[in-house]
């Protein structure tokens, strides 16, 4: 049986919980900001709306994160393995790379879509749609995080 040196791994579940307390702050923030933008325009209504809207889009994507959690996991895994040669750490590095593609290509689907919306003077459903991908946006992030860390947590265990 390998043996396994989890000091990296340990490392980057710590800056992942940082990291999710920040976006909880901010999303905190996000929803305050929204909540008096649709105060001001009289609709508060639309408030409860985008969050419903958000939650049902986290719904939607919370088991393709998981298995993109899992997966990362598993490659931090092997790379914690002590003894790997040259081509087996060039094959991990291949594997992070398609991790960070995927995720990479998450934020700019969002960066995108949050640029491309139309001014709320132009479009009256634009401050909603904001709201929504935003909302969706900070939330996918959190539920990457914390899938990271309890699947390293359970993998780790069973180690």
């Amino acid at each position: 049986m390998p043996s396994f040196d989890f000091k990296h791994l340990k490392r980057t579940m710590t800056i992942y919980r940082v990291v999710q307390t920040l976006l909880l702050c901010l999303l905190i923030y996000v929803a305050y900001i929204f909540q008096g933008n649709f105060a001001l325009l009289g609709k508060p209504e639309k408030f409860i709306t985008s969050i419903v809207a958000a939650i049902a889009v986290q719904l939607l994507l919370l088991y393709p994160l998981y298995r993109l959690a899992w997966r990362d996991v598993g490659v931090e895994i092997e790379g914690c393995t002590i003894g790997l040669t040259k081509e087996a750490l060039a094959a991990l590095r291949k594997k992070r790379q398609l991790g960070d593609l995927w995720k990479f290509s998450a934020v700019g689907f969002f960066l995108a879509f949050v640029t491309l919306v139309p001014d709320a003077k132009k479009s009256a459903g634009a401050p909603i749609i904001l709201a929504i991908t935003i909302f969706s946006f900070l939330l996918m992030c959190l539920t990457y995080f914390q899938c990271y860390n309890f699947s390293a947590k359970k993998r780790m265990k069973s180690l």
